[in-house]
């Protein structure tokens, strides 16, 4: 078990209601009992409309614009819960993360290559190598032919 709680949707809704009411995630956690990081987490949730959303949520790609774009944003002065809200960003730590990278990069580390290996690309690249791979493809092919005829064949005599 990943050791995470299952709230009711009961309680969710309860939560939505007493945002709607006006409270903040600690009345919240408090008037429900729940952790403070949970109910603050459902509120960046509900301020971007998601909080009863019952879909599992995949991992979602933001463009390096809208990282600098939010974290620029923040940095002005912006509190993280409206951030997240207008950027509609799934999680606070990821926000955190991405203003410590431009603490310490500037701008310019979104838009950095990927870390890692390279993807391997099985093409050639230039004419030369391209006509040299389709040459030993049709010789490959020619061969599997020649062996499924000769199968075919020595199956047929049986």
């Amino acid at each position: 078990m990943n050791g995470k709680v299952i709230h009711s949707i009961e309680t969710r809704i309860e939560a939505a209601k007493l945002f709607d009411a006006g409270f903040g995630y600690k009345a919240v956690a408090a008037h429900l009992g729940l952790n403070l990081d949970s109910v603050r987490h459902w509120q960046d949730r509900y301020l971007q409309g998601r909080l009863l959303d019952s879909t599992v949520m995949g991992k979602k790609f933001y463009p390096a614009e809208l990282k600098v774009a939010a974290v620029e944003k923040f940095l002005a002065g912006t509190s993280k819960t409206d951030v997240l809200a207008e950027f509609e960003i799934s999680n606070r730590g990821m926000l955190t993360k991405w203003v410590s990278a431009y603490r310490e990069g500037g701008p310019s580390v979104f838009y950095e290559k990927a870390k890692g290996r390279p993807r391997k690309d099985s093409r050639p690249e230039t004419l030369e190598e391209r006509l040299a791979f389709l040459e030993m493809e049709n010789e490959i092919l020619k061969k599997w032919v020649a062996l499924a005829q000769e199968e075919d064949r020595r199956l047929s005599g049986l």
